[in-house]
């Protein structure tokens, strides 16, 4: 480690104090000065995040009140470089795999004192490097800002030129040679400017400077934009600017050696049109900022505001009246943000503000009082008036942070995602980073059906075919948009997995599930069906939350049979046989559904030993039609039955279908043919008739 890391401030997920002790003093065993905190809940992470700085997370994979995904999600939305390393019990690859994908640096078997401490140092180091690195990109945006503000201000008039071309020239170039505009330069050889005299000299010098470091000087005459003539001096010598070798130019007109400049060029923070701070200004604060969070850890949201109605002033008043109704708009705004934030005007209709050191929360408040008190204002346009909305997109800015514009890219999308204007969105990195605008928009829809109530279960009744009746239904999550459409459960799961809310899905209706029992009061020999998504299988504390959860409820074991698609279990054998066989020792019951969609998965029934399977959609839909579908189910049903397997045949869509499977032996059927899903639990299975 190097010298100047003094003191490491230790998040701690570890619900166990003499655990978190123990690696404590393994710490300053080999000489770090540690301050640690031991957070368990979300709002004690909160409070520490909010509180100060913190250099690493140690997450106990056992922990359910807060999970290590939660946990580092959660230091995600306030900024926070924060690296994790997770406490395991054992090794497990995949296990390993899946956090380091939702953001997990490394994990280690928490009993291994050593190799947890040298995980911990090389994060540091690498935790260290980060900082310094965007702390030496700040410094030089800052060192390239005061230079080009040196430029810009110098009395001498500054050019640069690369492969004889100007890229650059400060005012007092241009007002030397009298152009108006940086554009007409650009595009102009340097050697136009010199009189023809003194063009193979300035040739000689421009391909000696290139060679070496020495400066070159020499007198030229020089050649204004209205062909007139002035003698000076001009300084040649090598330089870069803007990542590009070239040559730089300075020129001190003979005659105006011995004038001054009266004043340097001032430079304004305030946008002309509205009174506010303009763009440039607030770029140069929100930079500040983020030197801020990344120096003091301190954090910042910032708001990125549009009026929705702005097309239709535009068609209606034209710029004029837009121009006008800006103005009205920028004094509200003005009127209802404190004064300490910074409210600038970033384009015709937009603006933007910075909330220093502030919580999440407090960004979001804002933006919900700003959107309803607007909507209760009148505007006046031109004597007529109006009622506008706001869309405000909200973005986190931390330590993680290193660009001003890339913040306000992405405040700005965010507010974009604002459906029909009035109400504001928080930044999601996993929005921003879907595969396409399709799955952009799907997830957007989820996490907005989550956050607003729309989500609720359904249950279809699965029905015995032959022998006594039994209360079986599945369960299946139903969502909807803003309009009640329903969302396409088959397009929702996959993206919402990818977004890391797989787990929380599957939480959610594990709990739901059984408080629909307690509330419906179904008969206590109900079983419902729940399916668990590929990221919960391999999270070693499903298990215990499992477990708790039903604790809560009173409930019997035997109430929920949890669902494992074939697919699935392929993909991660290795845990989803030790997670059958844990659930199986403890009480509960599986079900291996789809199964068949891959012929050379036989041994999957023997490997996990599950109560029930359920045959793949795709192998019973066409058996009362094609002979070679029928005779494959049935194989598949004589393979579950010699291993005394309860067979379940789903989608069972039409009488014809139910008549094929009668003579099959099929033990259970469920489809829209019984009845379709729905909120309650009321099939009367002792009129089913079969």
């Amino acid at each position: 480690m190097t010298t100047e890391i003094k003191t490491i401030h230790l998040l701690l997920l570890e619900p166990s104090s003499n655990q978190a002790e123990v690696i404590i003093n393994a710490l300053r065993n080999r000489g770090f000065a540690v301050r640690a905190t031991q957070v368990l809940t979300p709002e004690e992470l909160s409070r520490a995040l909010e509180k100060g700085i913190s250099d690493l997370l140690l997450a106990n994979l056992n922990h359910t009140d807060l999970t290590p995904r939660q946990a580092i999600e959660q230091i995600a939305s306030f900024g926070r470089d924060i690296p994790a390393i997770l406490l395991m019990e054992r090794h497990d690859d995949e296990l390993l795999i899946d956090a380091m994908n939702y953001g997990a640096r490394d994990g280690v078997i928490k009993d291994n004192q050593e190799l947890l401490c040298l995980k911990i140092e090389r994060e540091l180091i690498a935790l260290e490097n980060r900082r310094k690195k965007i702390q030496a990109e700040l410094n030089l945006k800052a060192t390239e800002k005061r230079c080009t503000l040196l430029l810009d201000n110098s009395q001498d008039a500054i050019a640069y030129v690369h492969d004889g071309m100007h890229v650059y020239a400060n005012n007092a170039y241009l007002e030397l040679f009298e152009y108006s505009d940086i554009d007409e330069l650009l595009c102009m050889p340097a050697l136009d400017m010199i009189a023809k005299d003194s063009q193979d000299e300035f040739r000689q010098h421009l391909k000696s400077s290139a060679g070496t470091s020495d400066q070159q000087n020499f007198s030229f005459t020089g050649t204004k934009s209205d062909m007139g003539q002035f003698e000076a001096i001009m300084t040649l010598s090598a330089a870069n600017y803007d990542e590009e070798v070239c040559t730089q130019l300075i020129i001190r007109s003979a005659a105006d050696n011995a004038e001054l400049e009266d004043k340097l060029r001032e430079l304004s923070a305030q946008d002309t049109l509205t009174d506010l701070y303009n763009k440039n200004y607030f770029l140069e604060q929100l930079q500040v900022a983020i030197e801020s969070a990344t120096e003091k850890s301190n954090t910042f949201n910032v708001l990125y505001i549009e009026y929705d109605q702005y097309s239709k002033i535009l068609s209606e008043y034209g710029i004029a009246g837009v121009d006008l109704f800006t103005v009205d708009c920028a004094r509200w705004l003005s009127q209802h943000v404190p004064e300490e934030h910074n409210l600038a005007r970033m384009a015709d209709h937009s603006f933007a503000l910075l909330l220093p050191d502030n919580s999440a929360s407090k960004a979001r408040n804002l933006a919900e009082e700003l959107c309803k008190n607007i909507t209760e204002h009148l505007f006046d346009v031109e004597g007529h008036t109006l009622k506008i909305s706001l869309s405000i997109g909200i973005c986190p800015v931390g330590d993680s942070s290193e660009d001003a514009n890339q913040v306000i890219t992405d405040a700005h999308s965010t507010a974009k995602r604002v459906e029909n204007g009035n109400g504001y969105k928080v930044f999601n990195k996993a929005i921003k980073d879907a595969g396409n605008k399709q799955d952009a928009d799907m997830l957007e829809k989820v996490q907005d059906a989550i956050e607003s109530g729309r989500i609720q279960l359904m249950f279809q009744p699965i029905v015995k075919l032959h022998g006594e009746e039994k209360s079986l239904y599945q369960v299946l999550l139903r969502l909807s948009d803003k309009q009640g459409n329903m969302l396409d459960t088959s397009k929702v799961f996959p993206i919402a997995k990818a977004a890391g809310l797989g787990e929380k899905l599957d939480r959610w209706i594990i709990k739901q599930t059984l408080k629909s029992m307690l509330t419906q009061k179904v008969p206590a020999s109900t079983q419902l069906f729940v399916s668990l998504s590929s990221t919960s299988l391999i999270d070693e504390t499903l298990v215990s939350f499992i477990s708790k959860t039903f604790s809560a409820a009173k409930l019997n074991k035997q109430s929920i049979v949890f669902q494992v698609e074939e697919v699935d279990a392929v993909n991660h054998l290795k845990r989803v046989i030790t997670l059958c066989a844990d659930l199986k020792e403890k009480g509960y019951s599986v079900c291996l559904s789809s199964y068949g969609d891959d012929p050379e998965q036989k041994m999957l029934i023997d490997q996990l030993d599950p109560d029930f399977v359920k045959l793949a959609d795709s192998l019973t839909q066409k058996i009362h039609e094609d002979e070679n579908a029928s005779e494959q189910v049935v194989q598949l049903l004589d393979e579950v039955h010699n291993r005394d397997k309860l067979s379940i045949i789903p989608r069972v869509e039409e009488a014809a279908m139910l008549a094929a499977l009668w003579p099959m032996n099929v033990r259970y059927i469920q489809g829209y043919y019984l009845q379709r899903p729905g909120l309650k639990m009321d099939y009367d299975f002792s009129s089913s008739g079969f």
